[in-house]
């Protein structure tokens, strides 16, 4: 079990999914801003872990881990098909940003080990 500083448990947290259908264009717009709102606070804290294993991992050359990012791709298609969604798009998300994930990662150790 994953358990954050207060002691409770976010391993398996879900959150809601609200689904409505919009009458007119600044409604989606709306929904759209929202979701937004919601998932950038995520994508950052998603890039503040990123960069702590990026500060453990010794060598550029290790920035990338092909069967984590299998795993991770393995992970969030299901997530997407347990919501009725279109693993296809959550694939081409994920692998776009775990590419970027992985230059900043790599960044990253090659400054420090420029700094030793």
């Amino acid at each position: 079990m994953m358990v954050n500083r207060d002691g409770n448990d976010f391993s398996k947290k879900s959150i809601e999914i609200i689904m409505e259908e919009c009458e007119n264009l600044e409604q989606v717009r709306t929904h759209i801003d929202r979701i937004d709102e919601n998932i950038v606070p995520l994508l950052v804290e998603r890039n503040h872990y990123v960069m702590q294993a990026a500060k453990l991992k010794g060598d550029v050359n290790a920035a990338r881990v092909p069967t984590r990012i299998e795993e991770v791709v393995k992970k969030v298609r299901q997530v997407a098909k347990d919501r009725n969604s279109s693993p296809e798009i959550v694939e081409a998300i994920y692998r776009a940003m775990i590419e970027i994930n992985i230059e900043l990662e790599r960044k990253k150790i090659s400054e420090r080990q420029q700094d030793q």
